[in-house]
């Protein structure tokens, strides 16, 4: 099942074979079935309200739900269920798929060991960490800001002066269930979607200061724009034992090609290290790191992003996920 967020509007529902799919406005569906579906539009009318309503109860509430829902689906599959709900996807602008407004992401950094072992040529890294957090090193990363993230087709547009920015192509995880168990490497894994984590690298080189002291790597990884994930939210499809293809290119080419099964530290590793400090729950995100390719890895002379670059991640499942680049002088 795949779930988007529609520009200004609601939640829809991805449905549809691929190339051909369409996007059905939830709510306006279930107006639409009220007539000949009562009680499966009783049951979900209260998950869907207003634009930009948070998924927490529908996720708090999954178990019960996540059947009517996918009821809901096989019947607006039918185009003429519901057809003032429906638009095709191509014509239908979306929202970065954020389960709520203010939800916390967690961010894995280093969690590849060739993209660590890569970085770690270029600047200083702990030497546990270049070689994949060998030496019982726990997880380590940074946190997102939920403001900081656009979706699809959005324009990325770093802070005037920025010189070398990065593209970073992930997984990001939503978890379900109720508040993670401390410790407890068992995860309940709601959703996931593509993230592209764009990074300015000036400092890292040498050419500016921006993070300094308490705030490193806080601004280089949370500027305006400086996120995007999308186009959907795959939703109770659990991950292949063989991993999610995770690939990156810009303006075609190929820059990234890698796979959730390279990561050092799975996601539930994650959750385990975070919920022995922070609560962790339910639509709580965490994000994979990424794999080696990144711009980088290469120094001063990697190949950076320029303006007008089209980047896209692509997340096997979850579609791709296109952003412009504008640098401003």
């Amino acid at each position: 099942m795949k779930l988007v967020r529609l520009s200004g509007a609601g939640t829809g529902l991805l449905v549809g074979p691929a190339g051909g799919e369409v996007v059905v406005d939830v709510a306006r569906a279930l107006a639409a079935l009220r007539g000949r579906e009562r009680a499966l539009v009783d049951d979900l009318e209260p998950y869907f309200p207003a634009p930009g309503a948070s998924w927490l109860p529908l996720i708090e509430r999954w178990q019960d739900l996540r059947d009517r829902l996918r009821t809901l689906a096989e019947i607006v599959a039918d185009p003429e269920a519901a057809p003032s709900a429906a638009q095709p996807l191509a014509d239908v602008r979306l929202d970065p798929p954020l389960p709520d407004p203010g939800v916390r992401i967690f961010a894995l950094g280093g969690n590849f060991p060739l993209h660590a072992s890569g970085m770690g040529a270029v600047i200083k890294l702990e030497e546990s960490v270049k070689l994949g957090a060998a030496g019982g090193v726990p997880p380590w990363g940074f946190y997102v800001i939920p403001g900081t993230v656009v979706g699809q087709d959005a324009v990325v547009t770093p802070p005037a002066g920025t010189r070398k920015l990065d593209y970073e192509a992930e997984v990001a995880v939503v978890l379900g269930g109720g508040e993670h168990e401390p410790g407890s490497d068992r995860v309940d894994i709601w959703g996931y979607t593509a993230w592209n984590d764009f990074s300015i690298r000036d400092e890292a080189l040498g050419l500016t200061k921006i993070d300094h002291g308490p705030l490193t790597w806080s601004l280089t990884k949370n500027f305006r724009t400086g996120n995007s994930c999308g186009p959907w939210m795959v939703v109770d499809e659990p991950i292949p034992d063989d991993g999610l293809g995770i690939m990156c290119k810009v303006n075609g080419e190929v820059r990234q090609d890698g796979s959730t099964t390279g990561m050092q530290y799975s996601f539930g590793a994650t959750a385990a290290h975070i919920s022995e400090y922070a609560p962790v729950a339910g639509g709580d995100m965490i994000l994979s790191g990424t794999p080696a390719g990144t711009a980088m890895e290469g120094g001063l002379d990697g190949p950076f992003l320029e303006d007008g670059d089209f980047v896209e991640v692509l997340v096997q499942g979850a579609g791709t996920l296109r952003n412009h680049v504008a640098l401003k002088g």
